[in-house]
């Protein structure tokens, strides 16, 4: 329980920093910088487009709409979810 209560923190703590990540590149550049989760995942060369079709229908239609989200809202929904479902018991 406690483990999956760590992996939750975790989550939000990167979505905080790709939101600042996000932030720091949207002023460098003097214009709205948001990364999607399909850019991030090409800096690690995978292709986010060949994985959503190469899986079923429901589960790429569901994958394509993940990997257009910005990756920040991706890892802090799962995050704030985790949290949620795994808090402590009083």
């Amino acid at each position: 329980m406690v483990v999956f209560r760590f992996i939750a923190w975790l989550f939000i703590a990167l979505a905080i920093a790709f939101l600042g990540a996000d932030a720091v590149s949207s002023l460098q550049e003097s214009e709205p910088v948001i990364r999607t989760t399909a850019e991030v995942l090409g800096y690690f060369n995978i292709d986010a487009e060949a994985v959503a079709d190469g899986a079923p229908n429901g589960v790429s239609q569901a994958l394509g709409t993940v990997f257009g989200l910005p990756l920040w809202a991706v890892f802090g929904i799962l995050g704030v979810i985790l949290t949620l479902i795994f808090r402590p018991i009083d």
